[in-house]
């Protein structure tokens, strides 16, 4: 099994508000430039420790998750990483031209020296309220736009590209990515018609913060799509993305998440109380316009899905490895746990239960 840390890169300020999006006053130069120090503190601790991947992915209007640009953010780390290849999981494909995202992977890949994977992604659906996109659009320009990349990848000679939603008169992007015949590329598994897809195309997926008790069933979508499509996945095809807290003791573990509030992925898109109206309407008309049948973000306390000692964690990565899954993408730091103890978490897991799968 390989492991991945998923560094959201957070700002670490005291009594920052939850929610999203923050006000831009809210941003303390000093505390951006202390931030930045810290995050690379924890990817040195996690490229030290054992880590396999290092993963950013994109968000925006969010403190706590500094990387609207997840290029940006994996040439500047990759380039102090000495173990760790670098992953981004991932670009949301649909606000973006899809040349130019290949045109940035495959210069990323050659200055990493050929050791990027990448997702591809239609982001969460506030993301839609960005930059203005159709969240009606977003699928099938989702779907258009990966095959399009995979083309500018792999196609030998210059070509045209008239779809749907991307018309190019010529692509021949330079450079072309080291990876032969091209950087492996995750998308979602967290549905039967994303695997489908991803089966298709003879794609990665990745599972994003689901219980691990129902990975068994999403993997095996994806390898019964995939046996319709005549080939058959690996775990290495396989990843799980979500929170991990390690610490000496079980009851220590749970302890630290709660008084933290550690755990709850939907903390993220959460607004404060007084955002909370306008915000569920836009919300229900970006699902509505035909992002997708999801719930509304909650704020409710969740715990980690690999939460407790080492020897507990150990137990519960193999249910995900027995799974099928090959590849643990882990957030191990936000911004209300503190620095000291997410490097600690991070050492830890490097020490004893990294080791312990070596």
């Amino acid at each position: 099994m390989q492991f991945s840390l998923f560094q959201p890169l957070p700002y670490f300020a005291p009594e920052m508000p939850t929610g999203w999006p923050q006000a831009p006053k809210l941003f303390d130069p000093e505390h951006g430039l202390s931030s930045v120090r810290h995050n690379m503190d924890i990817i040195d601790a996690a490229d030290d420790g054992g880590f396999d991947y290092i993963s950013v992915a994109e968000h925006h209007y969010a403190a706590r998750q500094l990387c609207p640009s997840p290029t940006l953010a994996a040439a500047l780390i990759s380039q102090r990483l000495k173990n760790a290849k670098i992953a981004i999981l991932g670009v949301d494909l649909p606000l973006h031209n899809p040349v130019r995202i290949a045109e940035e992977l495959a210069m990323l890949d050659t200055f990493c020296g050929g050791n990027l994977l990448v997702g591809l992604f239609r982001g969460t659906p506030n993301e839609y309220v960005t930059y203005g996109h159709n969240p009606g659009e977003s699928k099938a320009s989702f779907e258009e736009g990966v095959e399009l990349i995979l083309s500018a990848w792999t196609e030998p000679e210059p070509f045209a590209w008239e779809g749907i939603h991307y018309r190019h008169r010529l692509v021949s992007i330079w450079p072309q990515p080291v990876q032969r015949p091209r950087p492996p590329v995750l998308v979602s598994g967290n549905s039967t018609a994303s695997a489908e897809f991803a089966a298709k195309h003879r794609l990665k997926i990745g599972i994003s913060f689901a219980p691990v008790e129902a990975v068994p069933r999403m993997v095996a979508a994806y390898r019964e799509a995939a046996e319709r499509h005549g080939w058959e996945p690996g775990p290495e095809d396989v990843l799980w993305r979500g929170f991990a807290h390690v610490a000496e003791t079980d009851d220590k573990a749970r302890a630290n998440c709660e008084k933290y509030g550690f755990g709850a992925p939907n903390g993220i898109l959460a607004p404060p109380p007084r955002q909370q109206p306008t915000y569920g309407t836009i919300m229900a008309e970006v699902i509505d316009a035909g992002f997708g049948a999801a719930p509304l973000p909650g704020t409710g306390p969740t715990l980690p899905a690999i939460l407790g000692a080492p020897d507990t964690v150990i137990e519960q990565l193999n249910a995900l490895r027995e799974a099928g899954v090959g590849i643990a993408d882990l957030v191990f730091s936000c911004d209300h746990l503190p620095v000291e103890l997410g490097l600690h978490t991070v050492r830890l897991f490097g020490e004893e239960v990294i080791a312990a799968f070596r």
